[in-house]
């Protein structure tokens, strides 16, 4: 048995309705069912997000308070006044002070940049900044991706007689600052039809209102902005980008280029994934560990020389990132496990001296994924008490809403649903933990913190052909509110699977139906399961699909995001090299090994102290019946002992073992024939000194001691003779009885039955012994084995 990571939810569609839209989008029924869940249902919709060239963006006057900023903005140009554009330290900052910066000067506008740095400034305005910006001479300043929320700080503005245009995505208070003109998609008088735009995205429709026209060029950066801060790719992020991938795989940024050529990133073959997972990330890695500036020099530098440069220093900070958060995220965990699970923690709120408040946000998001719950992690600085962080959430607990109604601990905070950034004193951390988890218990339901895996439908194994993935890849580009579809496959078997990658931490198997289709299958950080899987095993498997081409073939593959085994395993290891292997994997600890045999529990010990040996002799020693792996190390005397174990543990992995004393060669049984001539010697020699005889006897007849002994205990018990000072000597034979009526016979025949069943016996026969066995609830099938 294998639990899966997430809960399942497989999304389900009213048959007629789905055939509908089947007809009206003239597309197979499994494809209208996709689209449907993308609220795509008629050809008009259908056509829109198919084909983005035959359509434009919105009108960018819909902005309320657009003619406003676009009327001081050509003043400032017209004057010569100094404009500067305040921007974020992330992806989407950059980008946005790129796009309007480019916009600006291609106007003739006199015009720079400032980006706040994370670590001395935080996130958004600050007063010391805007009089900065006063004193050096700047007349209008636009905020690009920041501003909404920073009320304060715009008052100021107001005060020194700085003008401020508010470019913002952020979630809004129900005030809006005092500005110019503030550019917001969800202002309350704002008439515009998209309200998820990215910040990048709010820049570049002020750009587009500057201009007149679009500046479709800087498409690529649009893209890179919008898929970079997951806002929904629905509607008109969704067109941004789809025609910014067309421009990063033709006539990319020269900056852009630079950094993917550094990440051997192929950008004529790019997707949102080579902006997810390559661009984006070194992006934000220079904001999370310093000044962001190189970032936004990298994307407005004209330069190929400069460019490299940039982009050098830019891919060795993202390295470097990646090696602090992987301490900091083993740090955590450390943590968390020993202090902070359980009830009062519903809301995992954690931080130390010395975390880089850049990265934390990458830390959360990983342990939102492994705990289900809402995390901020936070960098605590010594000198001054400050604790500066991020958090990530679960769907079900609204984190802006939650930080806003407990703002009188904060000093500062802003972001989503979902995500958020703040800065409070270390000594109100507590607290803020306190009242979130109280919010969370009083709020949220047991089944919200099961992290749920949206699963498009369950689909045979036959269904996965390079058309239908073909057809699936018209979906793209994937993200939120269009993630890329997840397939279930229920049933099936794992084949060759294996370990790969350079730490073997990957896993890779083909999946096989019954009918005997099957699919290539990869799981990225889960080698850990190979061992875990058994080849009887029923595996129920969810994952993406994609075409792998390699050596010019191209071949369906399913990347393994979850997968699980409803039913108890069997595993053999009764071969030398399978036990060796088992006794060296990691985390032996979860294991109980049985030992029936004197002396194997302390062989065992003897090889590794930290393995959990049960000793047992009888059936009052049967183990914990919660135990989930249970290993049959030896023989046992009594195979009901085995029996029991299997019954009463209900064990979701089962190791057969069962290595026997004499090296796993079964005793024979002695023919009739041998015990008639033991008989007739007894008889004519009598009285019989056996220790005597033992060799002579041995070579004459090719017995061996043992097979003499035995033959002489059946004669004791038949009473068919005694013995007294190692002397035999025969009795007077009443009734006729047979070797079947001695007790000893009977459980020598039974010993070689149950080794030969147990050593020799093949995996099937074995597996389908124990699933009886399993099923049996208690009452014992020792007559198979005596068959």
């Amino acid at each position: 048995m294998i639990h899966s990571k997430y809960k399942w939810q497989v999304e389900t569609a009213d048959a007629a309705a789905m055939q509908q839209v089947a007809d009206e989008l003239k597309c197979t029924l499994p494809m209208a069912e996709l689209f449907a869940r993308r609220k795509v249902t008629t050809a008009g919709q259908l056509d829109k997000f198919l084909n983005p060239d035959k359509y434009e963006a919105y009108d960018p006057f819909l902005f309320a308070e657009m003619g406003l900023a676009v009327d001081r903005i050509k003043q400032a140009i017209e004057a010569e006044e100094q404009i500067l554009v305040y921007g974020d330290y992330d992806a989407d900052g950059v980008t946005s002070v790129t796009v309007l910066l480019k916009t600006l000067r291609k106007l003739g506008a006199n015009a720079d940049f400032y980006i706040p740095n994370r670590f001395t400034e935080g996130y958004g305005p600050n007063v010391a900044a805007f009089t900065q910006a006063k004193d050096s001479g700047v007349d209008l300043l636009i905020t690009v991706d920041n501003g909404i929320s920073a009320l304060d700080v715009m008052a100021h503005a107001k005060e020194i007689g700085l003008d401020v245009i508010v470019t913002d995505h952020h979630e809004a208070k129900e005030t809006m600052p005092e500005a110019v003109a503030v550019i917001h998609p969800r202002h309350p008088e704002s008439n515009y039809p998209f309200p998820d735009l990215a910040g990048v995205g709010v820049a570049y429709k002020l750009a587009h209102a500057l201009l007149g026209e679009e500046p479709t060029e800087l498409l690529d950066l649009v893209a890179i902005g919008t898929v970079a801060d997951l806002v929904s790719l629905t509607d008109e992020n969704r067109l941004f980008v789809q025609k910014g991938l067309r421009i990063l795989r033709e006539n990319a940024n020269i900056g852009v280029s630079a950094l993917a050529k550094l990440a051997s990133a192929k950008l004529p073959e790019a997707n949102e994934e080579t902006i997810g997972f390559v661009i984006a990330p070194r992006l934000n890695a220079v904001g999370r560990l310093g000044p962001a500036d190189p970032a936004a020099d990298l994307l407005l530098t004209e330069d190929p020389e400069e460019a490299v440069f940039l982009a050098e220093e830019i891919d060795e900070a993202n390295k470097e990132r990646q090696t602090i958060v992987a301490q900091i995220a083993e740090e955590a965990i450390a943590m968390i496990e020993a202090e902070f699970l359980g009830e009062g923690n519903e809301v995992l709120v954690i931080g130390k001296a010395g975390w880089n408040p850049g990265v934390v946000g990458i830390v959360a998001s990983r342990l939102v994924d492994r705990y289900a719950r809402p995390v901020i992690v936070l960098g605590f600085d010594e000198v001054t008490g400050i604790a500066k962080g991020s958090g990530r959430s679960i769907e079900a607990f609204h984190l802006y809403q939650a930080l806003d109604a407990n703002q009188e601990l904060l000093k500062a905070f802003g972001g989503h649903p979902m995500a958020a950034g703040m800065t409070l004193d270390v000594a109100d951390v507590a607290t803020l933990r306190a009242n979130l988890s109280k919010l969370a218990r009083e709020t949220l339901s047991p089944d919200d913190f099961v992290s749920i895996l949206r699963v498009e439908e369950a689909i045979p194994v036959e269904t996965v052909t390079i058309d239908f993935i073909t057809q699936l890849n018209k979906l793209a580009p994937f993200g939120t509110d269009n993630p890329k579809p997840v397939f279930a496959l229920e049933g099936v078997r794992l084949s060759g699977t294996k370990r790969i990658g350079a730490d073997k931490n990957h896993l890779k198997t083909a999946i096989t139906a019954d009918s005997g289709a099957s699919v290539d299958a990869v799981g990225f950080g889960t080698g850990e399961l190979v061992e875990k899987i058994s080849p009887m095993a029923k595996v129920d498997v969810v994952g993406e699909l994609s075409i792998n081409e390699w050596n010019n073939m191209r071949k369906p593959q399913l990347r393994i995001v979850d997968l699980k085994i409803g039913h108890w395993q069997l595993f053999d290891v009764r071969s030398r090299a399978e036990w060796e292997k088992l006794l060296q994997t990691d985390g032996m600890a979860d294991k109980v090994f049985v030992c029936f045999q004197d002396g194997t529990k302390e062989k065992l010990l003897a090889s590794n102290a930290n393995l959990v040996c049960a000793q047992i002799q009888s059936i009052e020693d049967c183990v914990d019946a919660a135990t989930k792996d249970l290993i049959f190390a030896d023989m046992p005397d009594d195979v009901a002992l085995l029996e029991a174990l299997v019954t009463n543990t209900a064990a979701d992995r089962i190791y057969l073992h069962v290595e026997a004393e004499n090296g796993n060669a079964i005793a024979s049984m002695p023919s009739r024939q041998h015990f008639a001539q033991l008989y007739a010697v007894l008889k004519k020699h009598q009285p019989f000194p056996l220790a005597q005889n033992m060799s002579r006897l041995c070579k004459q007849f090719s017995w061996t001691d043992d097979q003499v002994d035995f033959m002489s205990r059946v004669f004791f018990d038949l009473n068919f003779a005694t013995i007294e000072d190692g002397v035999i000597r025969l009795n007077e034979i009443g009734e006729k009885r047979n070797l079947e009526d001695s007790a000893v016979y009977k459980a020598r025949e039974y010993r070689i039955a149950m080794e030969q069943k147990l050593l020799y016996s093949n995996y099937n026969e074995l597996y389908d012994w124990m699933e009886k066995l399993m099923n049996s609830k208690g009452n014992s099938i020792l007559e198979e084995i005596v068959k």
